[in-house]
């Protein structure tokens, strides 16, 4: 299991680890954090049917890689696509904790969890815009909206680190 959101990779990631996990012809993504003006890309000799796709916008990757390399914790991981897309929510921060659309909204979405500060929808393949016109609609009066990755520690799923070493079922 993931212990925690998923995070973008470290700085010092080299792409030489990322390039020995493409297990395809696809490219692999690389969730990256870009604190500088211009990401430096270099060749390097590998096979030649591979490439990491290196991205700050993890949705964009998500659409464009069958596999996804981000940070847990201290770690990095390779993940498939799919199992990161099922962890996408929509975060909504409502004007008011008890609003009678979110009694509404609980029958289309029987995994929204509610809290006073809002609600949290799992979005996975939906478009988040989707979702949030059907909040107004429902008479969720929203003061704030993001797309989070939510930790999945109920899901199981096998995980590849970067280092090698196969881990199943942690945590």
């Amino acid at each position: 299991m993931f212990d925690g959101p998923p995070l973008p990779l470290p700085r010092d990631v080299r792409i030489e680890q990322l390039l020995t996990h493409c297990q395809s012809a696809e490219p692999l993504g690389a969730w990256v954090r870009l604190s500088v003006p211009r990401l430096r890309i270099y060749r390097i000799p590998v096979r030649a049917s591979c490439c990491v796709l290196a991205s700050p916008d993890l949705g964009f990757l998500l659409s464009r890689c069958d596999a996804i390399a981000l940070r847990e914790g201290g770690r990095i991981r390779v993940l498939p696509s799919p199992i990161v897309i099922q962890w996408r929510a929509l975060q909504v921060a409502t004007a008011t904790p008890h609003l009678p659309g979110v009694s509404r909204l609980m029958l289309e979405y029987p995994e929204m969890q509610t809290s006073l500060e809002g609600i949290l929808i799992p979005i996975r393949e939906r478009s988040p815009e989707e979702v949030l016109g059907r909040c107004v609609a429902a008479g969720v009066r929203v003061m704030s909206s993001r797309v989070v990755y939510r930790s999945a520690r109920q899901e199981e799923h096998a995980m590849l680190p970067v280092d090698g070493t196969a881990q199943e079922g942690l945590g």
